[in-house]
This record gives C-alpha cells, sequence and structure tokens, in this order.
C-alpha cells in the first residue's frame, strides 16, 4: 500500500528510501541543510504477519512403487513476503527514476532488506543509486530521522 503525500517533489532534490521488510518511507531531501520531505510511505500488512497465517501449503512427497519424487524443500512465508515487498519498492524507484522524478538515491535498510532491495532494483534506479547503508531507520522521526541520515551518507561512499 502506498500513501503518498499531497506536496509534489522537486526533480532537483535526492531521493532516500528508508525501509525495512515491512515498511519504507521514501523522502526528499535537500543536500545543503539535511532537511528531508516525506514524498509516500509503504506499508507490507503480510510481512507482519505470523508465519503460520501466511502459509498456503507444504511440500511433499510422492510415493510410487520402489520410487519416489520429494518436492523442493518449503521455503518460509515471510522470506516470500519480503521479496515480494522489495519487488514492490524496486517498482516504485525504477517508474520514478524514469519519469525523472529524482537525480540521486540512497538506499538506507536494515542489512538483509538492503540486499534484497538492491538486487531488484532496474537499470535506471540502479544508476541513480548513490549510497547503500544497512542501517533500520524505520522508526526515527524528525530532526532525529534527519539528523543519522545525514551521520549515515556521511560515512558512507557512493555505491
Amino acid at each position: 500500500m502506498v500513501k503518498k503525500d499531497k506536496a509534489a517533489s522537486s526533480p532537483a532534490l535526492d531521493w532516500v528510501l528508508i525501509a525495512n521488510a515491512a515498511r519504507a518511507r521514501c523522502f526528499v531531501r535537500d543536500p545543503d541543510n539535511g532537511a528531508m520531505r516525506e514524498e509516500c510511505s509503504f506499508v507490507h500488512e503480510a510481512s507482519r504477519q505470523k508465519g503460520a497465517a501466511l502459509a498456503h501449503d507444504r511440500g511433499g512427497k510422492v510415493h510410487k512403487g520402489v520410487a519416489s519424487t520429494q518436492f523442493a524443500p518449503h521455503t518460509d512465508p515471510h522470506e516470500k513476503e519480503h521479496a515480494a515487498f522489495a519487488r514492490e519498492l524496486a517498482i516504485f524507484l525504477e517508474e520514478a527514476a524514469l519519469a525523472e522524478r529524482y537525480p540521486g538515491l540512497s538506499l538506507i535498510a536494515s542489512a538483509t532488506f538492503l540486499g534484497e532491495v538492491r538486487s531488484m532494483l532496474g537499470p535506471a534506479a540502479r544508476k541513480r543509486l548513490r549510497h547503500g547503508v544497512a542501517l533500520d531507520l524505520t522508526t526515527c522521526q524528525d530532526a532525529d530521522l534527519e539528523h543519522r541520515v545525514t551521520q549515515a551518507l556521511a560515512g558512507q561512499g557512493a555505491h
């Protein structure tokens, strides 16, 4: 689910996507003073559900006389949902990059989810990627968030 801010983003400002496997917030960021304004937010409810609520079926075996066939091992339902959410974010970022809505992109996400999103970025978004930082800041707000993003980006070179 995407919730867009009413204000239009400035094409001159870079975007910062702050995410974990259940929630993401996209900001426009002024590089001069570090001020950020939320562009949109995403919530992936399925990532928050218990595994039993997500599991639909499981792998199994088929016995035919002497021979048997074993199906692939069961994939964790949360892993499937995390991949689906990463794909959703990557598609959003690719479409925005193709529409030239941002010149540069910084991804700040929990360690495993950062790799998941980065691996799914399309060529236009990948070309604009300037920073990738393994850090979960999804619970930070306002001035604290701006300060922590500034610190995180200052400690990183372009990726």
